[in-house]
């Protein structure tokens, strides 16, 4: 059994050890809740991208620390590769990298805010990341959920 709770939260004032949101290749400036996320963090993960530290190439991810303008104590960028192309099965490999990143740094409660699109809804956001937690090896974390719409490629 795993424990997925869903909230309505922004990602700043998501509580949990860590926070994380995913940023894509192909989306500049970030939007949703990585462009949150990055303003209260004063731009670090921009000034990454404008160095070409990082990209939002699918399998990558950025942990930083609270700069005391956050609920949780650290958060997490992971990579999605390009948002024009994400399907369930890339979401799906994205999640597990989010959830392994997190178990394995020893994180046992994660919050997670994510953006749905045209062709994914809420329910199978939510569907797929309950599978990605009952995947997973061993003592499985507490995640909380929630959603913004800001996708970055509607209207």
């Amino acid at each position: 059994m795993t424990a997925l709770r869903v909230l309505d939260v922004p990602a700043d004032r998501m509580e949990g050890a860590v926070v994380a949101a995913l940023y894509f290749d192909d989306v500049r400036p970030l939007r949703g809740a990585a462009a949150l996320l990055d303003w209260r963090l004063n731009g670090r993960l921009t000034d990454m991208l404008l160095e070409k530290e990082v990209s939002g190439q699918s399998g990558e991810h950025v942990l930083m620390d609270n700069n005391g303008k956050l609920a949780a104590d650290w958060i997490l960028f992971v990579g999605g590769g390009s948002w024009r192309d994400l399907d369930v099965v890339r979401y799906r490999e994205v999640l597990r990298h989010l959830l392994t990143v997190c178990t394995n740094a020893g994180f046992s409660l994660i919050s997670i805010c994510l953006t749905a699109t045209a062709s994914m809804t809420q329910n199978v956001f939510e569907q797929e990341l309950d599978r990605a937690l009952a995947d997973l090896p061993g003592k499985r974390p507490e995640c909380l959920l929630s959603f913004d719409d800001d996708d970055p490629f509607a209207g």
